[in-house]
């Protein structure tokens, strides 16, 4: 019964978020102006995906989920950045998701710091060094699913999740090099360590007397209690365990990537696409997936493309589109684990329109 449980959790977590490691929009590391002492920028944006929006089809032809809300994502993003002198520059981000599953809305918040120091090149060069450091990460209060589920013949009328979150740190070098009046190439490496932790994980759930439970996992131990009379004649009120299957949720892992990206301007107009590859190494969470038959996600493909355009010198308006090979794997990492990992095998993406404020 235990497994039933946090495989449900699991697949309804991943269904509502349908989301490796890497901070948001990396794939075009190295593509925005190298800013000079004192410059600052803001960026503003809409994030949204659903099946009108679908022009690729992932959702569509999806036999599970097509033609329902699940995977619908809308949510803003703010991303900051300031030049404390031509060679060091402070960025940070918010990003504010709510993601659909069927009448349940879930929102999630995630974060990202950086300091970017550029050891070679200046504002007339056509080549630029850098190396990046920062911290990334998302949470939330709690994640639910309040309708009923039947499954293997069990019914949990509710389950949720307390405080999930996941923490990064990671470090990138960059490059960037003009090679034409119009266009500029930029590659990039990094690696970093990622840990995943949840709180308790709470399910409602009626045997097929149609006696009600309420089954509290934690990390230490597993127990139910009858939360409602019925009438089986034989009726357990209370159970407990020493045994915990949380292990496989929290965990810690390390992980790499590389890619690269054009950025091409001409007048008012800028295009830019980039691609980020992404590995990683989760140890035992991993191990528990493949000696359970299981296959463990550890790569994912991102391709990022968006064209702005220049409204004025302090304006400068974009529609930008993401999309990923294996869903969000890393992303948002406290997605991944040993119930979830199977979903991962599906493509997803989103679009995204706002303006960048340069001052």
């Amino acid at each position: 019964m235990e497994n039933n449980t946090f495989t449900w959790l699991c697949i309804t977590f991943y269904a509502t978020v349908g989301q490796l490691n890497a901070a948001p929009l990396d794939a075009l590391l190295g593509t925005d102006r190298f800013q000079q002492s004192g410059e600052s920028s803001l960026e503003v944006s809409y994030d949204v995906m659903n099946s009108s929006l679908d022009i690729l089809g992932m959702r569509a032809n999806d036999a599970q989920y097509s033609g329902t809300n699940v995977g619908d994502y809308s949510g803003v993003h703010l991303r900051a950045s300031y030049a404390l002198s031509d060679i060091l520059s402070l960025h940070g981000g918010y990003w504010k998701r709510k993601i659909s599953y069927r009448q349940d809305d879930e929102s999630i918040d995630s974060w990202q710091t950086t300091v970017q120091y550029r050891f070679d090149g200046d504002k007339s060069s056509a080549k630029n060094y850098a190396v990046r450091f920062g911290t990334w990460g998302n949470l939330t209060d709690e994640l639910n699913k309040t309708s009923p589920s039947i499954i293997m013949g069990k019914t949990f009328s509710s389950i949720s999740v307390s405080n999930p979150l996941d923490f990064q740190i990671q470090l990138d070098v960059i490059g960037a090099w003009r090679i034409s009046e119009e266009t500029d190439v930029s590659a990039f490496s990094g690696m970093g360590e990622s840990w995943v932790e949840t709180g308790d994980i709470v399910a409602n759930y009626i045997d097929g007397s149609g006696c009600a439970y309420r089954i509290l996992f934690t990390p230490a131990a597993t127990s139910g209690t009858l939360i409602s009379p019925c009438a089986s004649n034989i009726v357990i009120t209370d159970f407990a365990t020493d045994q915990s299957v949380t292990q496989g949720f929290n965990y810690r892992s390390s992980y790499y990537q590389l890619g690269g990206a054009v950025k091409w301007h001409q007048n008012e107009w800028v295009l830019r696409g980039g691609y980020q590859f992404q590995q990683l190494s989760r140890g035992n969470v991993d191990a528990q997936i493949v000696k359970g038959g299981g296959i463990a996600y550890q790569r994912n493909h991102v391709f990022v493309m968006d064209a702005s355009y220049e409204l004025t010198s302090k304006a400068v308006v974009f529609v930008r589109f993401q999309v990923m090979s294996n869903q969000f794997v890393g992303e948002i990492p406290f997605a991944y684990n040993v119930a979830t990992a199977s979903k991962f095998n599906r493509r997803y993406g989103f679009m995204s329109a706002g303006a960048n404020f340069p001052f």
